[in-house]
């Protein structure tokens, strides 16, 4: 279940722990999610992936900021951001990469332009 909700730090929608979601998420502004995810994402905006969230999906989005457990594909326009304890698998393509000391990183990078569509769909 998608929440939507209007906190003081922002978040638009939330998928909350212990919650799973299958499908296609298209979004404006911030969506944190703490439960699992499969499937893809797209957005202009943030995305959030919490410290207890589980995303296997195919992501464009202008930030993703990972504190939780990743894999797949992300194209990101501005900037990706991980954090501790973050564990991250797969494919990411952006300008910007911030890697907190802590995080585990399996996979690729590929930082020039932001190629839009780059995201397999």
């Amino acid at each position: 279940m998608l929440k939507t909700t209007k906190e003081s730090n922002g978040i638009d929608a939330l998928l909350g722990q212990n919650t799973s979601f299958s499908g296609t998420l298209v979004f404006d502004g911030v969506v944190r999610i703490d439960g699992n995810f499969e499937g893809k994402i797209k957005t202009n905006d943030t995305l959030v992936i919490a410290e207890y969230g589980k995303v296997n999906a195919e992501i464009e989005a202008g930030v993703v900021k990972i504190t939780g457990e990743f894999h797949g594909t992300i194209v990101a326009k501005n900037k990706v951001e991980m954090y501790k304890p973050a564990q991250v698998s797969g494919t990411l393509n952006t300008p910007n990469i911030r890697m907190e000391e802590g995080v585990i990183f399996n996979g690729t990078t590929e930082m020039g332009a932001f190629k839009q569509g780059s995201a397999k769909g």
